[in-house]
């Protein structure tokens, strides 16, 4: 996993750019200092000259995931266990301004799921019209429930992996206020070993949408008995982080978990370039009513640095009160030690449990 700290940006004139030529700028890195990452720099500065000298044009980017290593401050690093060495990840902040965890220690999918998507906005509209921010998720379901409904036969009569009660099933202290939910009643797994499953009853109750979405995730579980499947809802989908694979990112059986999970190809594409998995700890900056982060780390001068400073201010102020993530079920066996820091640290930084709306 390469974040590097040292970034020097590298300017060059290219006589093949356009009818009189052009300025590029490129950017060096590395982590061990400045004079480093300026040797990067100019190494790609020269190959980056000679290709459009060969191609009489710049190449096309690579869009939101580039190729080279991500160009994020870090915050913060996740000490490891004692009697292990190295880190097992580091919080960064991305370019839109969110603190994200980044770690090769932990698989973690994100999944889009375009219901959701559309539920969180109606709920967002109804609370804006009542002078409220949107409510944490309740039972029910709604909006396009079609393509979902097509993907599952109902009446099926394997468990459904959820894990109320004080300490789930993946030997986690549960978070204060999602301790007893009103209306879950558990019963232990049909299929033996340290699992649960729950059966919802209460206002709080996963929605109909949410279920049928979190199906693969259940599947999972079911087929692999090994792993431990958490399933949480976030604004507009899923967020799943299963323990036990012991799945490098990059690797096949990585991809095959995510692929199985209905992950989105940028987002194995990610992990593979840059051999991490990445979860976001903190609100989108547009759902809790700011702008992007209006400049891109590192700062060029003071008065950037300035007006970063007071943007992290007014994000932090906003997304007091809101959460990233609602936990929705889990099952499986009890972590590793690394693991199950790694699960407390993001279920702490991203709300489980508090009961706040999803941002």
């Amino acid at each position: 996993m390469e974040i590097p700290q040292h970034w020097v940006r590298v300017e060059g004139f290219s006589p093949h750019l356009g009818e009189r030529g052009g300025l590029l700028s490129v950017w060096g890195w590395s982590e061990t200092s400045d004079q480093d990452a300026e040797r990067v720099g100019r190494e790609r500065l020269a190959e980056t000259l000679a290709r459009i000298e060969r191609e009489g044009r710049l190449a096309p980017g690579h869009g939101y995931y580039p190729r080279t290593p991500l160009r994020e401050p870090l915050l913060e690093e996740v000490a490891p266990v004692e009697g292990e060495d190295g880190r097992l990840g580091v919080v960064t902040r991305n370019r839109m301004g969110c603190e994200v965890l980044c770690t090769e220690s932990l698989l973690i999918a994100d999944v889009d799921v375009e219901e959701l998507a559309a539920e969180a906005d109606a709920r967002g509209r109804r609370g804006r019209r009542r002078g409220s921010g949107s409510p944490v998720v309740t039972g029910g379901g709604g909006a396009g429930l079609g393509s979902l409904l097509r993907r599952v036969v109902f009446g099926r009569s394997d468990p459904t992996p959820m894990a109320p009660g004080t300490q789930d099933a993946a030997g986690l202290d549960e978070p204060p206020g999602l301790a007893h939910p009103s209306g879950y009643e558990a019963y232990p797994s049909d299929e033996g070993g340290s699992g649960l499953r729950v059966t919802a009853t209460g206002p709080e109750r996963p929605s109909v949408v949410e279920c049928l979405a979190a199906e693969p995730a259940w599947e999972l579980a079911r087929a692999h008995p090994g792993l431990g499947v958490r399933v949480y809802r976030t604004a507009a989908g899923l967020r799943v982080i299963v323990t036990g694979a012991d799945a490098a990112p990059g690797s096949e059986r990585a991809r095959d978990i995510l692929t199985a999970l209905g992950t989105d190809p940028l987002y194995l594409e990610l992990c593979a370039t840059h051999a991490n998995y990445r979860a976001r700890l903190t609100p989108k900056p547009f759902r809790v009513g700011m702008p992007a982060l209006p400049v891109r780390w590192p700062c060029a001068d003071e008065a950037e640095e300035r007006r970063w400073l007071r943007w992290v201010d007014e994000y932090e102020r906003a997304a007091a009160g809101s959460a990233v993530c609602r936990l929705v079920s889990a099952s499986g066996p009890v972590p590793s030690a690394s693991e199950q820091r790694l699960v407390e640290l993001h279920d702490e930084r991203t709300g489980v449990g508090l009961r706040l709306p999803l941002a």
